[in-house]
């Protein structure tokens, strides 16, 4: 069964519905938004994984939502554009600003599905190619030095990330905070521990911030900081 949360922006209901139908039988998601504000307020506030968007709107037109996508929220959440126009002029623009599909209006309920499953399926191998492992419901990217939550990278510096990844590749390992500063810092501890402390706080508070409640760094009280071993590696390489 799909678990996938799919999104669809479009000013004209009898559209929105025919879109659901089509997507009835993948058992998938669906979110619906009218105009562009709303299309921004769900995907801010939602894990979208795939956005069906109408390019002819009023006041916000599809291009314009996607470039907001694109460039404002930086988001990569895969988009196919619906037009009842298909000139060529149309189609590269879209695809220029960054869409992973164009589907002329009428179409098919099949052909519809289908670019559906087909771009699911290639973003999710484009976001799981260096994937080292999950824990916990985070996946760390290590090549890009990022951590995702919901789809979504947490906002964590180099350094936060780097601390991070090193308790979670030892799973079950604490890790004193003169350990820690020593490796991360690759200096002999000479400032104060409470960097350390700092740190580990900040990336607390971002994951709490992201909606994360689940405890991802444990405190051994008195030694130091370690996560503990429940972690399901998909590939530990480090």
């Amino acid at each position: 069964m799909a678990e996938e949360r799919i999104l669809i922006v479009d000013d004209e209901q009898e559209m929105r519905t025919l879109l659901k139908l089509c997507l009835a039988d993948k058992n998938y998601i669906v979110s619906e938004a009218v105009n562009g504000t709303e299309a921004m307020e769900v995907i801010r506030g939602e894990k979208v994984d795939l956005v069906l968007l109408d390019i002819m709107m009023p006041e916000v037109d599809g291009f314009e939502l996607l470039k907001m996508l694109r460039e404002e929220l930086n988001r990569k959440t895969p988009v196919i554009l619906l037009s009842a126009l298909g000139d060529t002029e149309r189609v590269v623009k879209g695809l220029q600003l960054g869409a992973d599909d164009y589907i002329v209006k009428p179409f098919e309920p099949r052909e519809l599905t289908a670019r559906v499953e087909s771009v699911l399926r290639r973003s999710f191998f484009q976001k799981n190619a260096d994937l080292s492992f999950e824990m916990k419901g985070l996946q760390f990217y290590p090549n890009k030095y990022q951590i995702f939550y919901n789809n979504k990278a947490l906002p964590l510096t180099k350094k936060e990330f780097s601390i991070f990844h090193r308790l979670a590749t030892n799973p079950g390992r604490v890790y004193s905070r003169e350990q820690l500063l020593n490796l991360e810092w690759e200096m002999a501890y000479e400032g104060d521990l409470r960097t350390v402390d700092t740190h580990i706080k900040n990336i607390r508070e971002k994951l709490k911030s992201e909606g994360y409640k689940g405890t991802a760094i444990d405190t051994v009280w008195g030694v130091g900081y370690k996560v503990d071993e429940d972690v399901s590696a998909a590939d530990q390489s480090n």
